[in-house]
C-alpha cells in the first residue's frame, strides 16, 4: 500500500515530464529559439496548410505550412515546409496566400515564425 502511494505520484510526474519533452521535440523548440535569436528577418507567402491532426496542450493545432520565403539580406527566395502550433483563433492569419513574418537562418535555411502563433 505504501509503495503504491509513492509510485503513483512518481508515475504522474514522469508522464508530465515525458509529455513536455515530446512537445518540445515536436515543435522543434531549440531550432526555433536559435533562429528567432540569430536569423534574418524575412516574409513568406503561405502556399498551403495542412492540419497534422496533432495537438499541443489539447488546444493548439499543429499545422504544416508550405511557405515561399521571399528574398532577404543574405537569403535568396526558396520554398520550405515547417510545422507550427497555431491557436484556432489565429488560424486565419495563416491562410493560403497570406504573407507572414519569419526569420531565416541563411546557412541552414531553417525557418521560424516571427509573429504570434498562439
Amino acid at each position: 500500500m505504501t509503495t503504491a502511494l509513492i509510485l503513483v505520484p512518481l508515475a504522474v510526474v514522469a508522464i508530465l515530464v515525458l509529455q513536455r519533452v515530446i512537445v518540445r521535440h515536436a515543435t522543434h523548440a531549440g531550432t526555433v529559439k536559435r533562429v528567432l535569436a540569430d536569423g534574418q528577418p524575412a516574409t513568406a507567402v503561405v502556399l498551403d496548410t495542412y492540419d497534422t491532426g496533432n495537438r499541443v496542450s489539447s488546444i493548439f493545432l499543429m499545422v504544416r505550412l508550405d511557405l515561399r520565403i521571399e528574398e532577404a539580406p543574405g537569403v535568396a527566395a526558396f520554398e520550405t515546409q515547417t510545422v507550427v502550433p497555431i491557436s484556432p483563433v489565429k488560424l486565419a492569419d495563416f491562410a493560403v496566400g497570406r504573407t507572414v513574418k519569419v526569420r531565416v537562418d541563411p546557412a541552414t535555411k531553417d525557418v521560424a515564425m516571427d509573429q504570434p502563433v498562439r
